[in-house]
């Protein structure tokens, strides 16, 4: 009996500008598409949409990309209330992201922990969905004109950061008390480290 061969995946190269559609959602939010059976995480792409997309990386086994283009909104996706980065899960429903969570704490338990004889109780929904987070990772950088600024890193681009004056996930003591440190760090003429220069 002759081997039945396997089918042939279409691996992509980095740059390659593709049209995907977002097929469910991977843990830390990509969404997951699939070229061929060829498995693409997409940042900022949400099941149901259909995107273009830029490879940023491609492995044997699947490849990273970023939707530079919603060509069809998914039938869930919401306006985003966030102006900054950060927040990448905003453009589902709160009551989807809550699901897609739970979703994912079960896999991680059972398929990858392989632990079995339990049942997962349901995610307790926060109060607020903004300005509920009493922690947050900002990084520094410096602006157009050199000034000193504090923010999230902009999306595919770790070594720029887009300064956030008013942050959605932060309480109002949390920005607050980010604004009083850039402050400080300005008036202290502090400059951000460059890992090119040294």
């Amino acid at each position: 009996m002759e081997p039945v061969p396997s089918p042939t995946r279409t691996r992509p190269s980095r740059g390659d500008d593709l049209t995907l559609t977002i097929d469910s959602l991977a843990f830390g939010g990509a969404g997951v598409a699939r070229l061929d059976g060829y498995v693409v995480f997409v940042a900022d792409g949400i099941p149901g949409d259909r995107v273009r997309a830029v490879i940023e990386k491609s492995k044997r086994a699947y490849a990273q990309a970023r939707a530079v283009e919603v060509i069809e909104p998914s039938p869930e996706r919401v306006a985003p209330q966030a102006a900054h980065p950060g927040a990448p899960w905003q453009v589902l429903p709160y009551e989807r992201q809550l699901e897609a969570k739970q979703a994912q704490v079960d896999d991680a338990l059972r398929r990858i922990g392989r632990l079995a004889g339990f049942e997962l109780e349901p995610i307790v929904a926060a109060d607020d969905v903004w300005r509920y987070r009493n922690k947050l990772e900002y990084s520094f950088g410096s602006d157009a004109d050199g000034r000193l600024v504090c923010g999230f890193h902009a999306p595919g681009r770790w070594e720029e950061i887009v300064e956030v004056t008013d942050c959605l996930l932060a309480s109002e003591r949390g920005n607050e008390a980010r604004e009083r440190i850039v402050d400080w760090c300005r008036d202290q003429r502090l400059t951000v480290y460059d890992r090119r220069s040294g």
